[in-house]
């Protein structure tokens, strides 16, 4: 990976990952739904400003998170992404049982954007690379 600083934070990082053409989001310590919140808010301007259609979501370092988190994340940001280009995300869980388990519990059923998880980064990795930008229509014309 080729990284590019965008965003940081105490608990994210944003990068762009120029190799691979995706936002590389690194999450790390105990999240509250605020902190998550205000983090959602800044990455989805970097996803206003250039559409990404495809995002590596880390959670290695995330150490506990706060049980409502997930849900909001299932219902109120992530079904949005599609509408500024997300197609595929990889999210890799955290080590935390607690948390892995939020997070399985909230992504259940999911529509859109396409989220698989992974256990580890080198797996998300190679099935992120594996996935092709599909094209994106808007009021009848396409965009590339």
């Amino acid at each position: 990976m080729e990284l590019q600083l965008l965003h940081e934070t105490p608990n994210l990082s944003v990068f762009y990952d120029s190799a691979n053409e995706w936002l590389f989001v690194d999450w790390r310590g105990d999240l509250t739904l605020a902190l998550v919140q205000d983090n959602c808010v800044a990455m989805a301007q970097h996803l206003l400003d250039v559409r990404y259609a495809r995002i590596l979501n880390g959670n290695v370092g995330v150490t506990g998170m706060a049980s409502n988190v997930p849900a909001w994340l299932a219902r109120e940001f992530l079904p949005y992404l599609r509408l500024v280009g997300v197609q595929q995300v990889a999210w890799v869980h955290s080590p935390n049982l607690r948390v892995k388990c939020y997070t399985d519990a909230a992504l259940h059923g999911l529509d859109a954007p396409s989220v698989y998880v992974f256990d580890d980064l080198e797996s998300a990795v190679s099935w992120l690379r594996t996935t092709h930008r599909l094209p994106i229509f808007s009021a009848g014309a396409m965009v590339a």
